[in-house]
């Protein structure tokens, strides 16, 4: 990829999986989070070093402590190099 990006999950609304898409245009640290609304962090899924290229990752729909979270919308946000970006998700069990 030229470009750094944060893909919409898929499937969305989802459960209880989905997948997170993201591009790197450089090799760089990576933190992707899920958050609720309240802004509380519910999950971090990827807090480490990454090649360029196209990744994913799947959310099964748990919290930091492999409990179900509930139904709801969700926040995630990437941050890697200079590139930030938030989406929106929805669970619906």
């Amino acid at each position: 990829p030229t470009q750094f990006a944060l893909g919409q999950n898929f499937p969305n609304p989802f459960n209880p999986t989905t997948q997170i898409t993201y591009s790197l245009a450089e090799e760089g640290r990576v933190h992707l989070v899920v958050y609720n609304l309240l802004g509380q962090v519910v999950r971090d899924l990827v807090e480490e070093y990454r090649t360029a290229g196209s990744h994913a990752i799947v959310w099964d729909g748990k919290d930091a402590s492999g409990r179900a979270v509930a139904s709801g919308i969700y926040i995630y946000r990437i941050e890697a190099s200079r590139f930030s970006a938030v989406r929106r998700m929805v669970l619906l069990k």
